[in-house]
């Protein structure tokens, strides 16, 4: 019993979106929109329920390593009470 209670928490754990994963790490956020040696792969939405920007930022990050994103831009943080969004935009750059 203990191990499945174990394996629910380690799930739990991984499963977080606020965890910056190994591929979220090597997605940098741009100061500014970049000049053209980048490509847009999509926009993403980072979100955090405990109102944090940091982590929603996180968020966002992983979501563009999804997009096989090595950047984002973020374009909006919107604190909505308990959430927090950011809007960006992924990119492929040189």
């Amino acid at each position: 019993m203990k191990s499945i209670f174990f394996l629910v928490v380690l799930a739990a754990c991984a499963s977080n979106p606020a965890t910056l994963s190994e591929q979220g790490r090597e997605v940098q956020v741009l100061a500014s929109k970049p000049a053209t040696e980048c490509t847009v792969m999509g926009k993403v939405v980072g979100e955090n329920q405990q109102g944090s920007a940091d982590l929603a930022r996180n968020h966002a990050r992983n979501l563009a390593a999804k997009l096989r994103a090595n950047a984002i831009f973020i374009t909006q943080e919107v604190p909505n009470g308990q959430t927090t969004q950011v809007f960006a935009t992924a990119y492929q750059c040189e």
